[in-house]
């Protein structure tokens, strides 16, 4: 019974773990993921729409 109760413990101490990490990670995804990807595509947006309206002008003199 003694042998069981340890290995309880040993596994519920490695399932916190688990989860402190998972939501470390979750937390990471979650806040610093996202404003990359938006910063990277505002800049896109921002260089297509210059080189379209470049390109409007040019030909409508």
């Amino acid at each position: 019974m003694i042998n069981i109760d340890k290995r309880l413990e040993k596994v519920e101490v490695e399932q916190d773990t688990m989860v402190k990490a998972i939501s470390d990670l979750q937390g990471f995804r979650s806040l610093i993921l996202p404003v990359v990807v938006g910063g990277i595509s505002a800049v896109i947006g921002a260089v297509l729409t210059a080189i379209l309206r470049w390109l409007y002008i040019a030909n409508n003199p």
